[in-house]
């Protein structure tokens, strides 16, 4: 039979070990603080951080493109195209084929209802899925930001209906060599209609 102060040895264990934590949980905001400070400070120092990337932003978002910019920019648009349309012809298959002829039956509904918004967008849309059949994502990408680049300029000037008219009479143009399979028709196209494209801007932003 156990004796009585046996059965109290591991109640007095178990109060000492409270005790332990107790103390340890007393001790844990004095151990916590400098951390918690250090935290603080990085947390000021992130929210500083994006402050200043934010503003650096809108700092680019509101500078707009010289007008000599906007030309250069144009002349650049216009080797990407022509190299993406000669990669296209090269490439071109049914698929890529009834995509194409999709967006420029979409652009005729959009000139024929005189919604300039719709046809900037479907314009832009044709011009990607181009170099997209290029299988060269990174001309893609730079597309784009170019695209973004003149989005000033070119925006206004598809509010006019015989800027679509031509504008997509001339993709048409790039999408029969792409279909034929003629990449170099195709590459000559593509830059004459970015150019023509640069000289329509011109006339309408003078």
């Amino acid at each position: 039979m156990a004796r009585k102060t046996d059965a109290l040895i591991p109640l007095q264990q178990l109060d000492l070990e409270i005790h332990k934590l107790k103390v340890q949980a007393a001790e844990k905001p004095r151990i916590l603080a400098p951390v918690e400070a250090k935290l603080a400070h990085v947390k000021e120092k992130l929210a500083a951080l994006q402050g200043e990337i934010k503003a650096l932003k809108l700092e680019g978002a509101k500078r707009e493109l010289s007008v000599k910019e906007m030309l250069d920019v144009f002349d650049l648009r216009a080797l990407l195209m022509g190299y993406g349309a000669e990669r296209a012809a090269d490439l071109v298959d049914d698929q890529r084929r009834d995509l194409l002829s999709r967006l420029l039956d979409q652009m005729d509904e959009a000139t024929r209802r005189r919604d300039g918004t719709r046809y900037y967008q479907l314009n832009i849309d044709f011009h990607t899925a181009v170099l997209s059949f290029s299988n060269n994502q990174r001309a893609v990408r730079i597309y784009r930001e170019l695209a973004a680049d003149l989005h000033r300029f070119r925006r206004r000037y598809f509010d006019f209906t015989p800027n679509m008219v031509k504008s997509n009479a001339e993709h048409r143009a790039v999408f029969d060599a792409i279909v034929a399979g003629d990449g170099a028709a195709a590459r000559r196209l593509a830059e004459e209609h970015v150019q023509r494209g640069k000289l329509r801007v011109l006339q309408t932003t003078a």
